[in-house]
């Protein structure tokens, strides 16, 4: 790749342009770093720089190692992705008896049928952290009340929840902690000594911590973390570590020697099982993976984003490349650093794009409040530099909820809805948030417009039943 310059300088321009505190990228090349750079800061409180050394939480791409140590026992025979989850879990209980069908492989594809936490209560259980060992098994026992959103195998619904009940799972099968397995198993062989998936071990001087707008940019008051939701979310690692993990994957499961899979189960899990929808990247999902192409490339991906974080590992099987993007900011700037970057792996020339009009709204709403805001978009409506697109403020009301801003969320709702009259997702975050504030008629009218839209809407009609 001799495009290093190039790609410094267009990563350095989105980062200013998007208001990012801090980034790390990495790429990788038959079985080589060839790019690691740090941008920005660990924190804008502090000052420190970002480094390839820095920790990252990476979110969900912790599901590719939870997949790969399911892989594992399966080799071992000791799990078969087949064999109902309640045979190996006997206490394992939803509300519906089609739980008892559920196999590894459904929850690996997130074609279990299983529900996910909602946004607040989310919020809630990373904002309470347990740290004990006794917290998983908690977690997994509390699930009883829990109804399915349908049978076991019928269609792809992503689930936080499955892939935490999985790392229950392997603690149980291997009579190690969650942790110390894939530590032992995973980690330590692939190269990455200092990744860990128990909060606590990280050195804190190295942490880039996650950032909202909220609407000014600043540090997450509250540091995410759950013991009970590592197995979905918490692999916190650097960009040097990662990129020893892309090595490890794209050389079909070795490093340095160490075979911590084979080839045959790698292939396994980068098959399809589940239509996504979402080209170029997220086409379909595999056992832990999402597969698609880029101009007309194989890739083989997980992403990551909530919480004040954005993360995302690509590899190309076929060209023997892959990279990792950290980042401690939570916007769609991710999509422009994933195409500076794979067209940098790919040898095209790596290009900014367009900023997304949450960006400069964010801005104005937090020197001028929501009537700034709408002057901003007035005079910005026009300008090809922005992008327009209906889920961009929900981004931002994602993050105004989680330190329960409800009325200033409301106020970037109907901004929002004032563009896009017909945007259906509007309407239930607009619920949600009037029934935070009581606002019980609100709601309901927020809710019925929702239906007037798509009268079969299931998160619609599951609102206004507990509504009324």
């Amino acid at each position: 790749m001799n495009l290093e310059k190039q790609l410094d300088s267009v990563l350095q321009e989105i980062m200013t342009r998007w208001g990012i505190p801090g980034l790390g990228v990495g790429i990788v090349e038959d079985g080589e770093i060839v790019y690691a750079r740090g941008f920005g800061v660990q924190s804008l409180e502090t000052g420190v720089p970002v480094t390839p050394d820095s920790f990252f939480c990476v979110a969900s791409i912790t599901k590719c190692f939870v997949a790969t140590a399911v892989m594992q026992l399966v080799e071992q025979g000791r799990l078969h992705l087949d064999v109902p989850l309640v045979q190996y879990l006997p206490d394992f209980r939803l509300d519906d008896e089609r739980c008892r069908q559920i196999t590894l492989r459904q929850m690996l594809s997130h074609t279990s049928g299983m529900p996910d936490m909602e946004e607040d209560e989310y919020d809630d259980l990373v904002a309470h952290p347990e740290y004990d060992e006794g917290a998983p098994e908690r977690y997994v026992r509390a699930l009883t009340s829990r109804k399915m959103l349908a049978a076991p195998g019928e269609r792809f619904a992503y689930s936080n929840i499955a892939y935490n009940v999985l790392g229950y799972l392997i603690a149980k099968i291997s009579g190690q902690t969650f942790e110390d397995y894939l530590r032992e198993h995973l980690l330590r062989p692939a190269g990455m000594p200092e990744s860990t998936l128990f909060f606590p071990d990280v050195p804190r001087d190295r942490l880039a911590v996650p950032h909202l707008r909220i609407p000014e940019m600043v540090v997450n008051p509250v540091y995410p973390y759950h013991r009970a939701d590592a197995p979905a979310s918490f692999l916190h690692s650097t960009v040097l570590e990662m990129c020893q993990w892309a090595i490890t994957c794209l050389d079909g499961g070795t490093h340095n020697g160490n075979r911590i899979l084979t080839p045959a189960s790698f292939e396994q899990m980068w098959t399809p099982v589940a239509e996504w929808g979402f080209p170029p990247l997220y086409e379909h999902c595999g056992l832990g993976w999402t597969l698609g192409h880029f101009d007309g490339v194989k890739t083989v991906s997980h992403g990551g984003m909530g919480f004040g974080w954005t993360d995302f590992l690509t590899l190309l099987p076929e060209k023997k490349r892959g990279m990792v993007i950290l980042c401690n900011e939570e916007s769609s700037a991710r999509s422009r650093t994933i195409r500076a970057a794979i067209h940098a792996m790919l040898e095209k020339e790596p290009i900014v794009n367009s900023v997304s009009w949450m960006i400069p709204v964010c801005e104005a709403l937090h020197k001028g409040g929501i009537r700034a805001a709408y002057a901003c978009y007035e005079a910005i409506q026009d300008d090809p530099g922005y992008f327009f697109e209906a889920d961009e403020l929900i981004t931002l009301v994602f993050q105004l909820m989680s330190v329960k801003k409800f009325d200033l969320a409301i106020e970037v709702l109907q901004l929002n809805l004032s563009v896009f009259p017909n945007h259906l997702d509007s309407y239930l975050f607009l619920a949600k948030n009037h029934l935070w504030l009581g606002e019980q008629r609100q709601a309901e009218a927020a809710l019925h417009q929702a239906l007037a839209l798509d009268s079969q809407n299931t998160a619609a009609i599951a609102l206004l039943e507990k509504v009324r």
